[in-house]
């Protein structure tokens, strides 16, 4: 059953994974601090391959099972905080889809990188990836719990819309929770036609970067001068530099997509490389 979703809320999609249940530690303090609901998905599929194939238990019997991590994962949250509104969904289907369409209500969809399925042949499991690809919200997916907190957030940018708006939740994020703000741009052209260049020399284009990009900065610092904000620009590889600033970030927040790519696609390559290698949880903003 598909419950409806409260405006505002934190969705979880939850399973008995690891990570699932770091995402929803991590959801669910994102929840008590902001006083906003969270609403649990898990999702049930009838067609299923082990269903099908029966090569798993009867489908009522993986419902039940269902209904069981819905409750279990409820009483983790209150356990944060009774005064949480904890709403749970147990949709026909596969998970992807319920929390795209939950994510129409949300403020924010957060996930394991990998759920139950035995096959963790790839760094990020299928419904992250879709999720993060689809939703109409911001998504944080979350790899591993942590017990160390570093204090600091990593914007990842560029001069696309959405890594502004990307910097603009980084900024917001790190006056709520007192973080520093480490915002970062790497770019690595690929020859002289690359599109971020333009006709313009390297120097040329870092300038323009600069300044475009402090602009920014400054506009946000307006808005919250409590956060201290590093600000640095270089040539490198966007997604290696990244993935190292996620060893000693509490969180790594980048856009969907920036300015490479093509008309349409709703996941760039340095989001997905960063989704599927940071050690820190990963916030897309779309």
């Amino acid at each position: 059953m598909e419950g409806s979703v409260q405006p505002g809320s934190v969705v979880v999609g939850i399973d008995t994974s690891t990570s699932s249940l770091a995402a929803l530690d991590w959801a669910a303090d994102y929840a008590k601090s902001t006083h906003a609901p969270v609403h649990l998905v898990h999702g049930f599929s009838h067609d299923r391959p082990d269903l099908v194939f029966n090569m798993g238990a009867e489908p009522a019997q993986l419902y039940a099972a269902g209904e069981r991590v819905l409750t279990r994962g409820r009483n983790r949250v209150l356990l944060k905080d009774m005064r949480i509104d904890v709403t749970t969904s147990h949709p026909d289907g596969y998970p992807a889809a319920a929390l795209v369409r939950a994510s129409v209500h949300a403020q924010l969809v957060v996930l394991g990188s990998h759920g139950d399925s035995m096959l963790h042949i790839s760094s990020l499991g299928e419904t992250a990836h879709q999720v993060a690809s689809h939703a109409k919200c911001p998504v944080a997916v979350i790899r591993k719990e942590s017990d160390t907190a570093y204090g600091r957030i990593t914007a990842g940018v560029d001069r696309s819309a959405l890594s502004r708006k990307a910097l603009g939740w980084a900024f917001a994020e790190a006056e709520r929770t007192g973080a520093d703000l480490q915002v970062v741009h790497v770019w690595q052209p690929d020859d002289a036609k690359d599109p971020g260049l333009g006709s313009a020399d390297w120097k040329s284009y870092m300038a323009t970067a600069r300044s475009q990009i402090e602009a920014s900065v400054a506009g946000h610092q307006e808005q919250h001068p409590s956060v201290k904000v590093l600000t640095e620009l270089f040539d490198g590889n966007p997604t290696r530099e990244l993935v190292n600033k996620s060893h000693e970030s509490d969180l790594v927040v980048v856009g969907a997509r920036g300015i490479g790519g093509f008309e349409g696609l709703n996941l760039g390559r340095v989001a997905v490389d960063l989704l599927s290698h940071a050690s820190s949880p990963v916030l897309v903003m779309h």
